[in-house]
């Protein structure tokens, strides 16, 4: 499929499409616009120790300082990358994607650097004077600390919470944050990397065994899927749902998320009276569009992803799971606004892409009231019914996201529109 290089970083199968060469050449193009320390962190892949250790060694090649956090969230990278601390910031994840891929996100002050904004033309720091070979140091994260300071709710329970980390990255900072919240954890480790591809059957088993609340988490730990008792069935948009009311009561009054999010998220911000702003997929893109609409909070619905910019200015699994912990005694009125849009997403695999033919195609169909070509093509077919065409950020497809008010109407658009992109 080839390597991937995008606004969510570098990734690829290791080694075979994610070469050692690869990261040493990302690593030292992004070297090129630190300072003089680097915080580093990865999940728990196979390959995440080989190619940490090789960023760390061409780091401190060119003089750079490493703080390694050793096995951490990207949401706790995030936060150490921050000017204030380390400054910078290098995660090894392929987040969602198959155990047999792997990748680097890139960090600079506490904001996610797209790998295809890198320079591709740089020169060693070496060349540039700084001729000393960098140190290493162990490096520990007051992450946890700081996240319940942040959140001025009083979250204090008794209930059992059952959690998935997908044995990942995330399962030390979780159980912590439970434990010292009161919390009784309950670990289901599953095997799947991606919470949002997952039926999550283990979990629903928890909740119908007297757990209060499902929580799963991707491998980097910036995803996260809350499954509840209102609801036999989840979607992923679920966690942008209850964490926009959450913020809300915490007097956010504008958000922002991605184009590929659930109408429920509108309907619960209309009914909260809170501004909505629309961005392309992509966490870069939403952060960039929440600081330039001064908005407290955004997200995607597609990737279960919750962004807070007063305390991390990413997708937080954490900060989301403990935001839906303190709505707990509010979750089936929210949940009601999940219950009236049915969504299906998935990947096609066709030759075809996105090119000028595909495009005109869709808009030929004539079975919508408005476009919205921000990133891929949104055909806006009715208020509560719209399809979305675009090319994946992390992968080599064409991603094809329906949604409407009943099961029915929404697989059947989803299998027009999937024959369209496959030449059918």
């Amino acid at each position: 499929m080839g390597l991937k290089v995008s606004v969510s970083g570098v990734r690829g199968v290791f080694p075979d499409e994610l070469t050692l060469e690869d990261v040493m050449h990302f690593t030292r193009a992004f070297s090129s616009m630190i300072g003089e320390g680097c915080a580093l962190a990865m999940d728990t892949r196979v390959s995440g120790r080989i190619i940490a250790g090789m960023v760390s060694a061409v780091l401190r090649e060119q003089g750079v300082d490493v703080y390694n956090l050793g096995v951490a969230p990207t949401p706790v990278l995030m936060r150490e990358s921050r000017e204030d601390k380390v400054g910078a910031g290098i995660m090894v994840s392929a987040s969602h994607n198959p155990l047999d891929w792997n990748g680097l996100k890139f960090a600079l002050h506490g904001r996610g650097m797209p790998a295809d904004r890198l320079p591709s033309d740089h020169c060693s720091r070496r060349s540039r004077g700084r001729n000393v070979i960098g140190e290493e140091h162990e490096h520990a994260s007051a992450y946890v600390d700081d996240l319940l300071a942040f959140l001025p709710l009083d979250i204090h329970g008794a209930d059992r919470i059952a959690v998935d980390t997908a044995q990942g990255s995330s399962r030390r900072y979780i159980l912590e944050m439970l434990t010292r919240l009161g919390f009784s954890a309950v670990m289901l480790d599953g095997d799947s990397p991606d919470p949002t591809g997952s039926d999550l059957a283990h979990l629903r088993s928890a909740l119908a065994d007297g757990c209060r609340l499902g929580i799963a988490l991707d491998m980097d730990g910036d995803r996260a899927v809350m499954l509840t008792g209102a609801r036999s069935i989840y979607k992923p948009d679920d966690t942008l749902l209850i964490c926009i009311a959450g913020a809300v009561k915490m007097g956010c009054r504008s958000v922002a998320v991605s184009i590929d999010t659930s109408n429920a998220v509108r309907d619960l911000a209309r009914a909260m009276n809170c501004t909505m702003h629309y961005s392309k997929v992509g966490e870069a893109n939403v952060v960039d569009t929440m600081l330039s609409n001064g908005c407290h909070a955004g997200g995607e619905g597609s990737s279960a992803g919750f962004i807070m910019a007063g305390f991390n200015l990413c997708r937080d699994g954490l900060l989301a799971s403990a935001i839906a912990l303190s709505m707990l005694d509010e979750l089936d009125w929210v949940m009601e606004y999940s219950g009236r849009y049915h969504v299906r997403r998935g990947k096609v695999y066709s030759d075809r892409g996105m090119h000028d033919r595909l495009v005109d195609e869709l808009i030929g169909t004539h079975e919508y009231s408005e476009v919205i070509s921000i990133d891929g093509i949104k055909l806006i077919v009715d208020e509560g019914t719209w399809v979305l065409v675009r090319a994946s950020n992390t992968e080599p497809v064409v991603r094809l996201s329906v949604e409407s008010y009943t099961r029915e109407r929404c697989d059947a658009l989803y299998r027009r529109y999937e024959a369209m992109i496959r030449g059918g």
